[in-house]
């Protein structure tokens, strides 16, 4: 089924002017030239529209010398500007878990004794299980550092409560909805050949799910044969990734595209059908919303934030992770009532508009107007 070419705003003015981006401090991975990662992708889709973003990377993908650098030069940079600059009002923290979490403890700490107030915004798809699987000593170190923030920012009302259970006050957190960018339409790319056209993008390994897509065409592949085409998307454990398709003979089928971005990024999304993304767990994967946006029904699994915007027979299906017999049934749906793309991919396109760009940054002003305030 044919879908109408959606219009967006093209313009980037800025959603938060200089008079006060200034008066904040960002920091986080470092995010230019595709860097991989979902803070990179946040940041990335924020920039267009924070007027002189002041942004300071403490991590950036690297032998461990050059990590330590990076964070290092960026402490620094950023305790002399707090230092000197009464009007830095805010710092706003970017963390994952593990080591990026300890990092943002440390900047935690300088912002409150230099006397600024602190957002600390939480990405991590697995912080559950870092905090979980952590010591009771370092639970309450965890802890403390997120009751230290004046704003604890999550990707979801799932994730808020979760946070609530722990011990962080309701008070101090505030859902913002993970951003992603305005579609660029081209239907001019999608060219019906009668096969299911599905797209997986995110890190090639097992929690994000791909070797499950896999197993479950390869146990199907006959079936598929001539009706579907997957094409991935992503970076790390390639050759894995190849020498597994050649094992269970997939070449008709899938196809490896390596790490995608800008223009080729943009016509994978107007090609594909449905987009698919099995993962074990998750925050909000700005990917799905970028399929989302795109028109397209999402296979995904119930985990973080997703159910939140996927659900079965509205605009896609959930399944269960590793469960290679509900993937199978998932896409082998699309393949036998493609009436249902068209239907469901509108309903995602609805659920998307929340997380676009100009909806996404007038909250942020808000939460940073209140703290002002």
């Amino acid at each position: 089924m044919p879908r109408a070419k959606t219009s967006w705003p093209t313009d980037m003015e800025p959603v938060l002017p200089r008079e006060l981006s200034r008066r904040v401090l960002m920091a986080g991975n470092y995010y230019r030239h595709h860097h991989p990662g979902g803070i990179s992708a946040v940041v990335q889709y924020w920039a267009p529209y924070i007027e002189k973003l002041q942004y300071y990377p403490t991590y950036r993908l690297a032998s461990l010398p050059v990590r330590a650098w990076w964070f290092a030069t960026s402490y620094a940079r950023m305790a002399l500007r707090m230092a000197t600059d009464p009007g830095v009002k805010i710092v706003h923290l970017h963390s994952a878990a593990d080591g990026s979490f300890w990092r943002k403890t440390r900047l935690t700490n300088l912002a409150k004794v230099l006397g600024r107030q602190v957002v600390l915004h939480i990405h991590a798809s697995r912080f559950k299980d870092f905090y979980t699987e952590a010591s009771p000593r370092r639970q309450r170190s965890i802890l403390r550092t997120l009751r230290r923030a004046d704003v604890l920012v999550v990707l979801s009302e799932s994730w808020r409560r979760w946070f609530e259970s722990i011990g962080v006050e309701p008070d101090r957190i505030r859902v913002l909805r993970n951003i992603t960018a305005y579609p660029v339409l081209r239907p001019e790319l999608k060219q019906p050949d009668g096969r299911l056209h599905l797209l997986f993008m995110g890190e090639i390994g097992p929690r994000k799910g791909v070797f499950d897509i896999l197993h479950a065409i390869a146990d199907h592949k006959d079936e598929f044969g001539g009706r579907l085409l997957l094409s991935i998307g992503g970076n790390r454990n390639e050759e894995e990734l190849l020498d597994t398709i050649r094992r269970y003979g997939l070449e008709d089928i899938v196809k490896f595209e390596g790490w995608v971005g800008g223009d080729k990024k943009i016509e994978l999304l107007n090609r594909a059908d449905v987009f698919i993304l099995p993962s074990y767990n998750e925050g909000l994967p700005i990917s799905i919303l970028e399929a989302m946006s795109y028109g397209h029904p999402i296979i995904a699994t119930p985990v973080g934030g997703i159910p939140e915007v996927v659900e079965t027979d509205v605009n896609g299906v959930l399944v269960e992770p590793g469960n290679h017999e509900q993937i199978y049934r998932a896409i082998k749906k699309y393949i036998d009532q493609p009436d249902l793309i068209g239907k469901e991919g509108a309903e995602s396109t609805r659920r998307a508009t929340p997380h676009l760009p100009t909806s996404v940054l007038h909250h942020l002003r808000t939460i940073y107007e209140q703290l002002l305030s």
